[in-house]
């Protein structure tokens, strides 16, 4: 839901943006194991605690246009937001709150602090180079862990579920959930647009609004921005802006929407 990795904005301020960026690219095309993303960029940028301050942010700067409009709405009817990150835990619950989203509902990797050396470093064992130990390993920083979080997190609850996601890590969690919605507004990318159930090519999240609104979704809503926020989602569905890779459940979907 933010436009940029934090993470990658720091990386342009200290002329790294490049080297940060391929990285990036290789973690959302499922070319490198995330955790490997992690030890390599992070090895690079050395975050302090004012670095991790920075990032918090530059999510908020960057946010997708209709994101907290979008998650406003869904929380005015009853739907449960959650976010499954691979984004350092500090900058990414921050950035919950600013969306509206309950702390409770996110799941991102954590990071250790060396309160000796007051860094987020310890020096390699067999080496004079610093090497990152900071992060905690787990599910968020495999490739194809976000299943599993996902699992946990569904798991007893009623009720059918939708995974927004713009990345190789998101794709691979799709069989985790009902519907999987890729998002191409800010970067496309080909296998996500490809395998994606519905696609989002416009640069706005609004659209996932009436799609996990479903029919009578629209009724339902009580506020004038949750309105226009609909209608806005409605339009780019109606413009072409939203692909489906079943053109009937698109037909299904308008003639739903429009009674």
């Amino acid at each position: 839901m933010s436009s940029v990795e934090g993470i990658d904005v720091l990386a342009g301020s200290l002329g790294l943006d490049d080297e940060v960026a391929a990285l990036t690219d290789a973690a959302m095309a499922g070319e490198l194991e995330l955790n490997e993303v992690y030890a390599a960029r992070l090895a690079m940028l050395r975050p302090s605690r004012q670095t991790i301050a920075e990032l918090r942010s530059a999510y908020k700067r960057h946010t997708v246009a209709g994101a907290r409009e979008v998650i406003g709405a869904l929380r005015e009817i009853g739907i449960q937001v959650y976010i499954v990150s691979g984004g350092l835990s500090e900058p990414v619950e921050d950035f919950a709150v600013h969306l509206g989203i309950d702390i409770g509902n996110v799941r991102a990797v954590t990071a250790r602090h060396d309160s000796l050396s007051g860094d987020w470093w310890k020096p390699g064992q067999d080496s004079a180079d610093a090497d990152y130990a900071g992060f905690e390993e787990g599910a968020l920083t495999r490739s194809d862990g976000k299943a599993e979080i996902i699992g946990q997190l569904l798991e007893g609850k009623a009720g059918l579920s939708m995974l927004v996601g713009d990345g190789a890590s998101d794709l691979s969690a799709a069989d985790a959930v009902d519907l999987f919605v890729g998002f191409g507004g800010v970067v496309k990318r080909d296998r996500v647009a490809a395998e994606a159930a519905v696609y989002i090519g416009a640069p706005s999240l609004a659209p996932v609004l009436p799609i996990a609104a479903g029919p009578g979704g629209r009724q339902r809503l009580t506020s004038a921005k949750s309105q226009t926020t609909f209608a806005d989602g409605f339009d780019l569905i109606a413009d072409g802006r939203v692909e489906f890779r079943n053109p009937n459940k698109r037909e299904q979907l308008m003639a739903a929407l429009n009674e």
